[in-house]
């Protein structure tokens, strides 16, 4: 990791300066390392497919002290402004030598206290829960689930800033500061659609299948309803096949509830799966595949 060393404002540089010039050699090669590293999963998903976030992210972070990768997993951009966690700004402070620890820890009230290496002069910060209702930090909801975490961070971030704010580089804000004005952004992950679960049950049309007779294929005592051009067309083996994983993915495993799902659809009576029409069956079907994507 590269050697943290004293932060020191650098000076004033003119347009043809080598300083620039050599700011210059370490962008293009901040940007070099961000395109390859912001590519990978690696790289946290707000700086993915953003080389030139990740760029200046690494170039902050040098200033800091930190590698490439240090800077991408520390360092948060939230509304263009660069923040830390409070926690990782006591890691900092504490690697230059300095003093940052905890008084008193509770859901309603923490004090932290710190002091610059080589002075006796100790820093106190303390946050209650009244004091961060009062500053309207607790619109957060952070507050109520984990209120330790939160006025910890808002008085260690103070400590931080007074006893090493060069170690800081000009830090002005930490990432749960940040939060309250404007939320890290919520990261949607897409999941696979799972496979239905095989059922080690026949398959539905063959539970429901009619007794093959010498008969007509129309049971006598049903009356199926024509279709648009005026023919009964029953449903196809096809769409039985359909209709059965049409079910599943609808969570419908009953039998009579099949039935009743079809009856309430089409709106006669059924006996079986296969007193269902061509037309009916794909209005099941079609109806069944909006239940699964609305479930989902």
């Amino acid at each position: 990791m590269t050697e943290l060393t004293q932060y020191q404002q650098p000076a004033p540089m003119s347009a043809t300066g080598t300083g620039l010039v050599q700011w210059g050699e370490a962008l293009t090669a901040a940007h070099r390392i961000g395109s390859a590293l912001c590519s990978t999963a690696f790289a946290p998903s707000h700086f993915r497919g953003k080389p030139e976030e990740a760029a200046a992210a690494i170039l902050y972070g040098a200033e800091l002290g930190f590698s490439p990768t240090q800077a991408l997993r520390s360092i948060f951009l939230i509304g263009g402004s660069p923040g830390l966690y409070a926690k990782q700004m006591v890691a900092l402070v504490l690697t230059h030598g300095h003093e940052v620890w905890t008084e008193e820890k509770t859901d309603a009230k923490v004090t932290v206290k710190g002091k610059r290496a080589g002075s006796n002069h100790v820093i106190t910060e303390t946050w209650t829960t009244a004091r961060a209702q009062k500053a309207g930090y607790t619109k957060n909801p952070k507050y109520g689930t984990d209120p330790q975490a939160m006025l910890y961070a808002r008085a260690a971030a103070d400590v931080c800033r007074q006893v090493a704010p060069d170690a800081l580089a000009g830090l002005a804000t930490s990432v749960e500061e940040l939060e309250y004005e404007q939320p890290l952004p919520t990261v949607r992950v897409t999941r696979a659609k799972p496979q239905p679960t095989p059922i080690p049950e026949p398959e539905f049309e063959q539970i429901e299948a009619a007794p093959v007779t010498p008969e007509p294929d129309v049971e006598p005592d049903v009356d199926h309803p024509a279709d648009a051009d005026g023919v009964v067309e029953l449903i196809t083996q096809g769409q039985s096949k359909a209709l059965h994983a049409s079910f599943n993915d609808a969570g419908i495993k009953d039998r009579d509830a099949r039935l009743g799902y079809c009856r309430n659809l089409i709106g006669r009576e059924l006996t079986t799966s296969s007193d269902l029409t061509r037309h009916e069956a794909s209005r099941v079907i079609d109806a069944l595949k909006q239940d699964a994507e609305v479930t989902e």
